[in-house]
């Protein structure tokens, strides 16, 4: 477990490391809008809303996903049920620090960045995440 880590309290998910591609953030998007464990079919039937994702190729990445650590699997009737083993904003928070720790940078000045980069942040939604800052640091 990183140091980082270690001290902001948070589980340090094997394969973190190794990164997330483009379809595994899909994937953990769709399982993420469902409620409890779902089945490679459940997945691709959620994804097949957005286009057209073939059953191998989604097992395939799930599979990828519980080796990474950030899936669960157990076996159910001769099939399988995955669950998600974090959050999505957990999981997102622990890849942006990891890059954060391998390309290093001040935090302040990439989220300065980040706010700079979307034009649709607007001026509610930068409000409502200086409350949770102050709330935060009790600050006020």
């Amino acid at each position: 477990m990183s140091e980082s880590s270690r001290k902001r309290g948070r589980p340090n998910i094997v394969g973190i490391d190794k990164g997330v591609g483009p379809r595994e953030a899909q994937i953990l998007r769709a399982i993420a809008q469902m409620e409890g464990p779902v089945t490679v079919r459940d997945v691709c039937d959620r994804m097949a809303e957005s286009g057209y994702f073939a059953y191998q190729s989604v097992l395939n990445c799930m599979n990828r996903l519980v080796r990474k650590g950030i899936l669960a699997r157990t076996e159910r009737q001769g099939g399988f049920l995955y669950r998600s083993r974090i959050e999505l904003e957990e999981l997102t928070a622990q890849v942006v620090t990891n890059v954060l720790g391998h390309m290093g940078g001040d935090l302040d000045r990439v989220v300065c960045r980040i706010l700079d980069m979307d034009p649709a942040l607007g001026a509610k939604e930068i409000a409502r995440l200086r409350q949770k800052l102050q709330a935060k640091t009790g600050k006020s």
